[in-house]
């Protein structure tokens, strides 16, 4: 298996993380819930939509549940199984606030836990409803047949244009919002010599994916709807480029390294601000832990592999500390360096870890192929099935595309849909007033709002987002069990979210790639153990999360990416009657003009507005 079909599959675990995590911030992030039973509702999605797809009950198959809709046209498909899973985890979400949203902190937490146990039991105890303790099978996941496609028919063709579209279209708003032009904040500081000759590159390339659609001027009004049509376009011309030229491996090829190039412009944009010396030390600190963790699969007595490589990884972060806290340089870029140093070890692991095997047995054909089935992650190599291609320097290829491409396609779109209206909501007055709720919910009830309306809404919301991802979970795993809805999803959603930073909806994307890094690495490394002590190894690993999660709450509690209202509650005071909670306050639900360049005036509470309302004394003269 190429290193690449390794990474989608990475991938659907964080698209269906994410899309729970993201859930979860909407509750306590923003409205400031603490919900430990936000793992029922991710098993309400699952079962709904398994059931909803499941054909009906057939005694003969020792596989006993409550209905199967799945022979019934529109109602048993997956588009109605998904909306099913999601909007009864939105009602159920709802009736389970009701009676437990004036519970406060801790005990709303431990009641909403309870309440996500008790729906684990249900499934397991009662045979009837879902098949008890044993496992939900028998379903399959959305057109699966036609795979794997070639391009050669059709719908291969259509389909092999459905993946382009979500590739080209999201590599395409990524390098949109990294071309944008500074704004007028940003331009007011000079840039380095030379920084805006970097640009020109960039924006030709953006130019050239979006086939000459828009220019940089309007880019940043139009990334989301450019991007659209740019993939749209793509799509349209790989699907008719493999359908009457058979060009599949060159389809694959363009659109692969188009997205890696992206890719590497974004990491060096997010890195500009980095010193030489920080990135030197970042680089010394990924290869330092790849040569750390050599004696795993070189040395064979376990005890000794474990004492050296416990010995590496000890002195590699010691030397890290003493760098960081001796020298200035790099003091005030600690994660920074630790981010470079991350993303230096995964290039190590992806491109050249592969190639090192044909290379000590002198294969240089088998470096070339393994390399360019890894570049070329948009196709998968091998088999029986696919087209064969006969490429100069690499030899003999088949091609075609497998379905979890198709299926990450679909997941990914999916993730971004959600993330573009919760961060749309959040943004909206009712996103205010949520935010306003978690700081001060008497401030709330004083200018009129009612905080459990808006807590109600807000646990129907994050709940329905559980159950959508339980939805995809379904489609994924193709099989349930009660097991797999344990509390434990619900605590590593949490370390997801703290890890990302609470209140911020992008790292829940950063903190589901890192949980699910740290559970692929794991497992990867246990593979160097025998059997018994594998398991032993996997099992500790959730000691280990513990362990980070105490380390992120003392050390980040705000997480890597921060609070979404960090910069708000650092507002300096103005006079002397306003505390902090309270000035942080006011700035959630009475934001700035962007007519008085962004200053404010600490005015009193009688004369804060929340949006869509009066003033207190406009209140109290139509009363």
């Amino acid at each position: 298996m190429a290193v690449a079909d390794v990474v989608v599959s990475f991938m659907l675990l964080v698209s269906i993380y994410g899309i729970l995590a993201l859930g979860l911030n909407v509750k306590y992030g923003h409205t400031g819930l603490l919900d430990f039973g936000h793992v029922g509702f991710y098993l309400i999605g699952a079962y709904t939509a398994a059931l909803f797809v499941l054909g009906p009950d057939d005694p003969t198959d020792f596989t006993v549940y409550l209905i199967g809709l799945g022979d019934v046209p529109i109602l048993g498909s997956w588009v109605t199984a998904i909306l099913a899973g999601t909007i009864l985890a939105g009602i159920v979400g709802g009736l389970v606030t009701l009676p437990t949203i004036r519970l406060r902190e801790d005990y709303l937490a431990i009641t909403v836990l309870g309440i996500s146990v008790i729906f684990q039991r249900v499934i397991q105890s009662e045979t009837w409803l879902a098949n008890g303790p044993d496992a939900l099978r028998g379903y399959s996941p959305p057109l699966q047949g036609p795979f794997p496609v070639t391009g050669e028919t059709v719908v291969g063709a259509a389909l092999l244009g459905l993946i382009v579209f979500v590739a080209w279209g999201l590599t395409t708003a990524v390098l949109g919002m990294v071309s944008a032009p500074p704004s007028a904040a940003a331009t007011a500081t000079s840039p380095p010599h030379g920084r805006e000759d970097s640009l020109r590159p960039r924006d030709r390339l953006y130019t050239v994916a979006t086939f000459g659609a828009t220019r940089l001027s309007t880019v940043t009004q139009q990334v989301s709807r450019t991007a659209a049509v740019a993939g749209m376009t793509a799509g349209i011309l790989a699907a008719v480029a493999v359908l009457i030229a058979g060009l599949t491996l060159t389809v694959g090829v363009i659109v692969s390294v188009y997205t890696w190039i992206v890719a590497a412009i974004a990491v060096r944009e997010h890195y500009s601000s980095l010193s030489w010396s920080a990135i030197t030390t970042g680089i010394g600190l990924g290869t330092g832990l790849l040569l750390a963790l050599i004696p795993l699969p070189v040395l064979e007595t376990i005890g000794v592999k474990i004492i050296i490589t416990v010995s590496a990884l000890a002195v590699l972060v010691g030397v890290y500390y003493y760098m960081t806290t001796q020298i200035d340089v790099l003091s005030n870029n600690r994660l920074a360096i630790v981010g470079v140093g991350s993303l230096w070890f995964i290039s190590l692991w992806y491109f050249i870890l592969p190639i090192l095997g044909p290379l000590g047995s002198g294969d240089i054909a088998g470096v070339a192929q393994t390399l360019f089935q890894n570049i070329v992650w948009l196709l998968r190599f091998g088999g029986d099935v696919g087209v064969g291609y006969a490429v100069a320097g690499i030899g003999e290829l088949t091609v075609k595309i497998d379905y979890p491409r198709f299926q990450l396609a679909g997941f990914v779109l999916s993730f971004v849909g959600l993330y573009a209206i919760v961060e749309r909501t959040v943004e909206s007055p009712f996103g205010r007033v949520l935010r306003a709720i978690r700081n001060d919910e008497t401030v709330v009830k004083s200018l009129g709002k009612n905080p459990f309306t808006y807590k109600l809404q807000s646990m129907v919301i994050g709940s329905a987002l559980g159950g959508f991802a339980g939805a995809l979970w379904a489609m994924y795993a193709q099989g349930l069990t009660f097991t797999t809805f344990a509390p434990r999803v619900t605590f590593i959603t949490l370390l997801i979210m703290f890890v990302g930073g609470a209140g911020n909806n992008k790292g829940m994307i950063v903190g589901a790639a890192l949980f699910w890094a740290f559970q692929q690495a794991t497992t990867q490394l246990a593979a160097f153990f025998p059997p018994a002590i594998r398991v032993n190894i996997q099992a500790f690993r959730l000691v280990v999360v513990g362990i980070l999660f105490l380390i992120v709450l003392y050390y980040l509690p705000e997480g890597l990416l921060g609070s979404r209202t960090s910069s708000a509650t650092a507002t300096t005071p103005t006079d002397g009657d306003s505390s902090g909670p309270q000035r942080a306050q006011r700035t959630e639900m009475n934001p700035p003009d962007e007519g008085d360049g962004g200053t404010s005036t600490n005015t009193s509470v009688d004369n804060d507005r929340i949006p869509d309302m009066g003033t207190q004394r406009e209140l109290k003269s139509e009363e």
